[in-house]
């Protein structure tokens, strides 16, 4: 049960997992910028309460079990091991409204790689994803992210809360591979 100060044990269990292949499903839309994609959970009941709660209601207390399952998640994925974990950035008026990034915070159990959120910034601040159609996320989300020259070279895993049509991932990677990484691969706590 949703409990005062986030999710008890009981109901992480209940997480429906994302099932296997269907990360795959839709990626064609992402191909050639994802390499490789897992993903830990569906987008429904308790898991999208879990992400709603740690992201707009702020039980920032919920990251640390969700962050050990993602971590759980990226082991048995098949992703090869990354140089760096790179979160999805959020713009710094959203991060100053919220006090945190959830992607950031995700992040905090994947030890084989460092993370680094120096390596790519939402330069653009940009309107909710929620309730656009593919096109929209895609024309609202072009041009937010800058990279750093740091990537040249590296291969890199993108951290995100949820994966719903792709777009966010699409361009993040889009930019890193622009900016010379050699291959970007998204690890995404949920998607729908």
């Amino acid at each position: 049960m949703l409990g005062e100060g986030g999710i008890c044990s009981v109901c992480f269990s209940d997480f429906e997992p994302f099932p296997a292949g269907d990360e795959e499903e839709g990626r064609g839309e992402m191909s050639p910028h994802v390499r490789s994609t897992a993903i830990a959970f569906r987008y429904e009941g308790r898991a999208s309460q879990a992400v709603q709660r740690l992201k707009y209601s702020r039980v920032t207390s919920l990251a640390e079990e969700m962050a050990r399952l993602l971590a759980e998640a990226f082991d048995t994925s098949g992703i090869p091991q990354p140089d760096a974990f790179v979160p999805v950035p959020i713009h710094w008026t959203r991060w100053c409204a919220r006090g945190f990034n959830q992607s950031e915070l995700l992040c905090a159990q994947l030890k084989c790689a460092e993370v680094r959120s120096d390596l790519l910034r939402r330069v653009r601040a940009t309107r909710s994803q929620a309730g656009l159609t593919l096109e929209e996320r895609r024309t609202n989300l072009r041009g937010a992210f800058r990279a750093s020259a740091e990537v040249k070279g590296a291969s890199l895993v993108l951290v995100d809360d949820v994966r719903t049509s792709g777009a966010t991932a699409i361009e993040c990677a889009r930019t890193l591979l622009e900016a010379g990484a050699i291959d970007v691969s998204l690890l995404a706590f949920s998607g729908a």
